[in-house]
């Protein structure tokens, strides 16, 4: 759907004039003649853009940009200040209230699209990362919400200024800048290595490239290459071009880079960028970081930590599907503890859930890494053993019966040791003929066999039991 733009400002003539600049690129635009009408317009439709006039009247534009930063609904939205040609002076006081970038009224209509496009390119990456619908306004997925965005220590910066006289100019009036580690590299190593990437280690970290009269192409090309490793690390790109052209400025954006400064090189303002990009960079880590750990949880049982059922089942689908191709032996067991509910009722469910976190714990150690185990009901387990015959199946199976059997359980101070035993049932994979839901059915029929046989034991299903060699001590079930 079209991106969503708001425009705010008390001149009708410029609110025109704006909004003619941008009806030939399908955005959707509302126009707000004042603060009010802004903020009602924002309670009822999230802008992604918003394009507000330095002229407002009230509030000061300063004061507009921190109420809308305070606002959570707007924390994502890309805020431009629409400016007067001359009053450019102000934007390092615009960019630090909250303003993403400064656009003069005057600014060539390629550039002034080609920002657009860039800032669009950024906001659509943080709301792909918060799972939201393309209207921004479908609230993130339960168990997806991030941490704010804090990252103590230094932010890495690494600059390559157009000129060795720009680069002891840029050194000197950054280097009282505390938070910034700053790495300095020569013009001239540019052009002679096959990317800027190679002059940078793996870390997520700020690029400021200086562009000059006869520097164009190579700077471009540097980001262009960057931009296109597909390891390279997570960078936010800041073009100083005092003296670009419009083309110039526009193929940057384009290209890769994340906000272009147009002027002279002014401490203050490349401050306030750098600021900006680095909370851009840290909100995506965030999320990230989030969207990890949500899909961790998806898949993991917290009391246990072990895999759950969402993950187990196509696991085994894709083992008997390997299994079926390279004709090789597999084996599906599925296990509970035996009279797990007179645990609950003698001791209360906080023994219960201790129970299985130590069940948990002593059949992940007496397993091979190869293997695969899951909880898939309230006391119930499932393990996968791939490459794993028959009656090597059936002696795992045995050692983890005897394992549980003579490892007492510690519930708690002064109470005596919790004495567990488990039934387990097997079925043997046999080039991949059953499907993920059947396997799991056979098992668990012998694992129901075990138990009414008397508990405390392995039972292999009738159907894989003429698989095991003539003698082997096994419990069959039909």
């Amino acid at each position: 759907m079209p991106g969503r733009i708001l425009i705010v400002d008390d001149d009708v003539s410029r609110r025109i004039t704006l909004a003619a600049r941008l009806s030939g690129a399908f955005y959707d635009i509302r126009i707000a003649g004042s603060d009010e009408e802004a903020f009602a317009l924002m309670q009822q439709w999230k802008p992604g853009v918003i394009l507000v006039s330095d002229q407002l009247a009230a509030p000061p534009i300063l004061s507009f940009l921190r109420i809308v930063r305070k606002d959570p609904r707007c924390s994502d939205t890309t805020i431009f200040v629409v400016t007067a040609a001359w009053a450019q002076g102000g934007r390092a006081a615009l960019l630090a209230a909250g303003a993403d970038d400064v656009i003069p009224r005057s600014e060539p209509e390629e550039v002034f699209h080609a920002r657009l496009r860039s800032h669009e390119r950024a906001r659509a990456m943080i709301e792909a990362l918060q799972l939201r619908g393309d209207d921004g306004d479908t609230p993130p997925l339960p168990g997806f919400f991030e941490a704010p965005a804090h990252f103590p220590g230094l932010i890495p910066v690494t600059i390559v200024p157009p000129d060795s006289a720009a680069s002891a100019e840029w050194e000197i009036a950054l280097s009282d800048q505390k938070a910034l580690s700053l790495r300095m590299v020569p013009v001239d190593r540019i052009a002679t290595r096959s990317s800027v990437a190679e002059e940078m280690d793996d870390k997520p970290r700020l690029l400021v490239l200086g562009l000059a009269p006869g520097n164009e192409r190579k700077m471009l090309r540097a980001i262009a290459e960057l931009r296109s490793q597909r390891n390279a690390p997570e960078t936010e790109i800041l073009l100083i071009a005092p003296d670009a052209t419009p083309e110039t400025v526009r193929q940057g954006y384009d290209i890769g880079a994340s906000s272009v400064m147009i002027g002279q090189f002014e401490p203050v303002e490349v401050i306030a960028r750098l600021g900006n990009l680095q909370r851009r960079m840290s909100r995506r880590k965030c999320l990230r970081m989030a969207l990890t750990d949500g899909m961790r949880a998806s898949v993991i049982d917290p009391l246990t930590g072990l895999y759950n059922r969402r993950f187990a089942l196509p696991r085994l689908s894709q083992l008997a599907q390997n299994a079926g191709r390279n004709a090789s032996p597999y084996a599906v067991c599925v296990l509970d503890i035996d009279h797990f509910k007179t645990v609950n009722d003698r001791f209360g469910h906080i023994v219960g859930d201790i129970a299985l976190q130590n069940l948990a714990g002593l059949l992940r150690d007496n397993l091979r890494p190869c293997d695969l185990l899951a909880r898939i009901g309230g006391e119930e387990f499932l393990v996968m053993l791939p490459e794993t015959g028959p009656n090597e199946s059936l002696y795992i199976a045995g050692q983890l019966c005897e394992t549980i059997r003579r490892s007492p359980i510690p519930i708690g101070e002064g109470q005596a040791p919790l004495n567990l035993t488990i039934s387990l049932g097997l079925t043997i994979g046999h080039r991949g003929q059953r499907s993920a839901e059947e396997l799991i059915a056979d098992a668990d029929s012998a694992l129901y066999s075990a138990k009414r046989s008397g508990r405390d034991q392995v039972a292999l299903h009738a159907r894989t039991s003429y698989l095991c060699n003539p003698g082997t001590q096994l419990r069959a079930t039909s």
